[in-house]
């Protein structure tokens, strides 16, 4: 079979195209373009095009025009890097589009290129700027740039150097974007953002509405403010009236208040109101005013319900009168305890209020108003406690006896007074079945204790034998209760469930609630006020002795006035007796140790145990005891300053000076109280503290002292309790560690009218500076860390019967700063910091500094 031959396909010398030849070609009809056309081919020939190029589709054949676009290359000119030498075309490969930063990011397969189709390029640029035009009218509200997209220029007029532009991307990758722009923002952010948006949207939208809303509130303001303040006012009247309890008055003004406040909440919550305070209420500035009044209202609310159930406690408990004390306690604690979550949720919303939106003067009330309020909330929930546990102590069904220890404070001992006398009383279900009190107080159970027990040797300037009247060795009252129950147990034969110390002072509180009462057997009208000097001329003068009467037994009748006095309470006092108990206890006026675990340690935890507490390892500690021995009862004559100076050392140790000054305002002359005071004086301080220095001291000469006999046994518990550490060389302070404690112990005697002092001065045993720890470099240059930290507090616990006025200064050296303090009392300096107080009770305070180098 013959091969086909091979057809051969004419095209136009001119512009290369099929379908024509050079005569009919539309390019050479143009006359302009023929003179450029013969130049071109004489100068550089022919375009060449390979034969492999694929041909563009054939278009159409209806509307189909042709174009021919000529080429100048001038050879004088130098090529730039950016432009396609088609001479060249078929040496080398096109561009590579990984050249490309952008594109090679998503770069997909290559695509060799080796035609150039010139009108192709053209139509594929127009409608890809149509694509990108409908894209972008479907994009979201935010526009990314406009990306121009590949090109070629081609110059129609000056023809003198054709290029090609090359294409940044002729399919543009778009831009990925996983996450939504608002991702960085935190979704609480958003939450907070869109509200505040939509505020802010609409107030724009609508301006003059809003403002003339906020207009209106403003003027609705004097309406809400006259109402408010009388509901506080009533409000006020009411709480006055109930802690006196006048609980008739307290519930005419409570009901004014609630109505008050009814009103005021009835107005805000019309809708109209309350839509547009929210919406307010969102503003910065504005929304502030809105926001802090109704705060203010709701708290007036809560307070009025919560003095609701005080005074209904009240009322039922004056029902009820018949019952126990310890029953009308009770039903009085259950309606305090219902009080409560009315009074905290008060207490949220003043603490919401902003006290810019008051007056100057305002703002100083509110302030001291809300950490009296916070205090108030707190002792409220104290006397609850109070009363559990006067129940555990008094109520039940089960009998109970104590041992009563009754501490003079005139004549300073350190748990808080010389015990003069003792009772045992015996409970159950609320009532006392019997007291007994000796009359010869605590010589009584000389005769009977058989014990002789070598005393504590500062004591055996007393005594040579310790007895139940100098049992209050100790600090620690615990320790104490439990050596005075072993005295009296062994000299009567009883057994007891705790022990109960109560200073004079007391007797002095009892009466400011129940008032005066009447001692008929000795003709005596006693009330707060001369109480104690009668009593005290009764038992020490020589009354006793002409008429032939035990020196106590007047004690005997006036406590049993008081307890029928307490037992038949009026139920409006028992408010007022709880609050003086409760101070008596916080103040260590009285002083609880139960043998019961569970009562003890809620009685612990309020701290009315007396208990030596135990401090951090890195917190110094500070008790100062005085011990009076043959001062008589001078200690109602002398006042009592105690200094404290710290001085932080630059390795961190801290060298300590304490000074007890002490003043006699008594006259010689006056009976009892005009004698010299003698004191010895032991200052507490944390375990392994070391005694660099110490001065001041005066001593009793020693032939004042009684030397105990050699038969005489020594106490285990002291032995145990006292660890000799030494005495010191200098100055003959005795150093001794007791109860996790180092003691520094010397006398100190001051005549009347004079003021004497003494100091000691030790070093801590430990560092209170936190050096600094490795820290990259780049924290150090973006955050100002300190290069060492201090934490200092100091511990300071009081003794009962002594209101002692105490200050201490801590001074740190050069580059150090303070950052924080734990009280608003606490005046920081520039090196340190000083605080001031009396030490009604045991007192914390912190402070914290940093160093930069």
């Amino acid at each position: 079979m013959a091969s086909k031959t091979k057809r051969i396909i004419q095209t136009c010398s001119v512009c290369e195209k099929t379908g024509h030849n050079k005569r009919r070609c539309s390019l050479v009809t143009k006359p302009y373009l023929q003179k450029a056309i013969q130049k071109t081919q004489s100068a550089v020939g022919s375009i060449h095009i390979p034969d492999d190029t694929t041909p563009a589709s054939p278009p159409p054949k209806r509307n189909t025009t042709k174009h021919y676009v000529p080429i100048v290359i001038g050879k004088s000119v130098a090529q730039s890097a950016y432009l396609i030498d088609l001479s060249e075309k078929n040496k080398q490969s096109d561009p590579s589009w990984d050249a490309i930063h952008s594109f090679r990011e998503k770069l997909a397969q290559s695509i060799d290129r080796r035609t150039v189709d010139f009108a192709a390029s053209i139509r594929a640029t127009k409608k890809s700027k149509e694509r990108n035009s409908r894209t972008q009218r479907m994009s979201p509200a935010f526009h990314f740039p406009k990306i121009s997209m590949p090109q070629f220029h081609v110059p129609h007029v000056h023809l003198h150097l054709p290029h090609i532009t090359i294409p940044r991307a002729p399919s543009f990758p778009r831009f990925h974007v996983s996450v939504s722009f608002f991702s960085s923002f935190s979704r609480v952010s958003i939450r907070r953002f869109v509200p505040v948006l939509f505020v802010l949207l609409l107030l724009i939208a609508l301006p003059l509405p809003a403002m003339s809303a906020y207009q209106s509130i403003r003027a609705d303001s004097a309406h809400i403010v006259s109402a408010s303040t009388d509901a506080f006012v009533s409000l006020q009247k009411s709480t006055t009236a109930a802690f006196q309890a006048n609980t008739v008055l307290a519930q005419s003004e409570l009901q004014n208040a609630l109505v008050g406040f009814n009103e005021v909440e009835t107005f805000l919550d019309q809708d109209t109101y309350r839509v547009l305070a929210d919406i307010i209420g969102t503003i910065p500035f504005i929304g502030d005013h809105v926001t802090s009044r109704r705060a203010m209202i709701n708290a007036g609310q809560h307070i009025a319900l919560g003095n609701t159930y005080m005074v209904k406690g009240i009322s039922d408990a004056y029902v009820k009168g018949d019952m126990p004390m310890t029953e009308r306690l009770s039903i009085l604690t259950a309606h305090i305890e219902q009080a409560l979550p009315q009074y905290e949720e008060a207490r949220r919303d003043l603490v919401s209020v902003n006290p810019n939106i008051l007056s100057k003067d305002q703002q100083a009330v509110f302030e001291e108003f809300l950490v009296l309020y916070s205090a108030y909330i707190d002792d409220m929930r104290d006397l609850a406690n109070l009363s559990h546990v006067l129940y555990d102590v008094f109520g039940g069904d089960t009998f109970h006896r104590y041992l009563l220890l009754f501490q003079n404070n005139h004549e300073i001992r350190p748990t808080g007074g010389f015990i003069g006398s003792f009772a045992i009383l015996d409970t159950q279900k609320g009532k006392i079945e019997n007291i007994d009190i000796p009359g010869g107080g605590s010589y009584d159970v000389q005769g009977q204790f058989d014990k002789y027990i070598v005393p504590p040797l500062p004591l055996q300037l007393v005594n040579d034998r310790w007895e139940l009247q100098d049992v209050n060795w100790f600090f620690d009252f615990p320790t104490t209760a439990r050596k005075a129950e072993s005295f009296v147990t062994d000299a009567r034969g009883v057994t007891f469930d705790g022990t109960i110390a109560v200073n004079a002072s007391v007797i002095k509180r009892l009466l400011r609630v129940i008032g005066p009462v009447v001692a008929s057997d000795y003709d005596m009208l006693l009330d707060a006020e001369n109480i104690l000097p009668t009593l005290q001329h009764h038992v020490e003068g020589d009354y006793t002795a002409s008429v032939g009467e035990a020196p106590k037994e007047i004690l005997t009748n006036v406590l049993d006035e008081l307890l029928s006095a307490v037992q038949t309470i009026q139920p409006q006092q028992l408010i007022i007796l709880l609050q003086e108990l409760h101070e008596a206890l916080g103040e260590k006026e009285i002083q609880v140790a139960l043998k019961d675990t569970a009562s003890d340690a809620r009685l612990s935890s309020f701290g009315w145990t007396g208990s030596m507490l135990q401090s951090d390892p890195r917190q110094e500690y500070l008790a100062v005891v005085a011990t009076n021995l043959q001062g008589q009862k001078s200690d109602a004559r002398i006042t009592q300053h105690i200094e404290h100076r710290a001085e932080v050392q630059e390795d961190g140790s801290v060298i300590v000076r304490a000074t007890i000054s002490r003043t006699h305002t008594g006259d010689e002359t006056e009976e009892f109280y005009g004698a010299t005071n003698i004191t010895y004086m032991r200052t507490y301080v944390p375990q392994g503290s070391i005694l660099l220095d110490a001065g001041g001291f005066s001593y009793p000469p020693e032939d004042a002292f009684h030397v105990p006999e050699q038969w005489y046994k020594t106490d285990t518990d002291l032995d145990t309790i006292e660890k000799e550490v030494g005495i010191h060389k200098d100055t003959g302070t005795r150093i001794t560690n007791e109860f996790g404690k180092t003691a520094f112990g010397n006398w100190m005697i001051v005549p009347p009218g004079e003021t004497k002092e003494i100091w000691f001065t030790y070093q801590l045993p430990f560092s209170v500076v936190d050096k600094k720890i490795g820290r990259d470099r780049i924290s150090e240059i973006f955050f100002s860390q300190p290069d060492a930290v201090s934490r200092y507090s100091l511990f300071v616990q009081k003794q009962s019967g002594v209101d002692a006025t105490f200050s201490s200064t801590v001074t740190y050296p050069y580059g150090w700063l303070p950052r924080w303090k734990s009280m608003r009392t606490i005046d920081l300096t520039p090196t340190g910091a000083y605080m001031e107080t009396i030490l009604t009770t045991d007192v914390v305070y912190g402070i914290v500094l940093e160093q930069h180098i």
